[in-house]
């Protein structure tokens, strides 16, 4: 990658972060704009974001979760996993209410 590309990923990030405190790169003078943003710079730090992760601490924070998820929530993750692991397009979930709902995915499959 060269160091164009590294420079313009990094003022992605940082007005990324900018943007999460109401702010801009624009509110800052000294700090250049990022100029280039194509869609392959994307889908290359897409991919390396998704391939750059830590599998023991995945595991230990579904662990952490699961340790104090309430019986409701445990019933429907185990549902939703089960959807996706085995392909199924309806899944029921807990509505706000306390009312079980079958949500179907088959409009929003591709």
């Amino acid at each position: 990658m060269s160091d164009d590309k590294i420079k313009q990923l990094c003022l992605m990030d940082i007005d990324k972060i900018l943007h999460s405190y109401g702010k801009t790169l624009k509110d800052h003078p000294s700090i250049p704009l990022a100029t280039e943003v194509n869609s392959s710079l994307l889908i290359e730090r897409v991919i390396r974001e998704e391939l750059n992760f830590n599998r023991y601490e995945l595991k230990k924070n579904a662990l952490d979760m699961s340790a104090i998820a309430t019986l409701e929530q445990k019933h429907a993750f185990d549902n939703i996993v089960t959807a996706l692991y085995c392909d199924e397009r309806v899944f029921s979930l807990c509505m706000v209410m306390g009312y079980w709902k079958n949500i179907s995915l088959k409009p929003y499959v591709c």
